[in-house]
């Protein structure tokens, strides 16, 4: 499970950064982080990472439902991925309609990370 691909994808620095420190604290080694949605894009289609940690609300002409939605459609379908918002009642429903493995609400909790990261990456 260490040696999957895992690409966090927030537009906020403070938010991207520790999620990776944590990973790799945790033992992850293959992880990429994304600010922009076209680097997002670009970094799904060419690595198809194993799993996506994907904020919904981004600073960028497309957000993280649309970039979802490319995801599962073409770029790599096999893809897990990982909703995150501060607004669950906005975006959940939407969020596993258009393919979503898991729906996490901010804040999240160290606990509720690698249990969540666990059950995507081995369903």
């Amino acid at each position: 499970m260490f040696d999957k691909k895992i690409l966090i994808v927030d537009d906020e620095l403070d938010i991207r950064e520790p999620f990776r420190d944590y990973l790799s604290m945790k033992g992850f080694k293959n992880i990429m982080t994304a600010e922009k949605a076209n680097e997002a894009l670009e970094k799904i289609e060419k690595e198809k990472p194993d799993l996506v940690l994907l904020d919904i609300q981004l600073k960028d002409e497309i957000d993280g439902m649309e970039i979802l939605k490319r995801t599962k459609e073409k770029l790599s379908p096999a893809s897990k991925v990982i909703m995150i918002s501060g607004h669950r009642e906005e975006y959940e429903q939407n969020s596993y309609k258009l393919g979503a493995d898991d729906f996490w609400k901010k804040p999240i909790l160290p606990n509720q990370i690698m249990e969540g990261i666990k059950k995507a990456l081995t369903t």
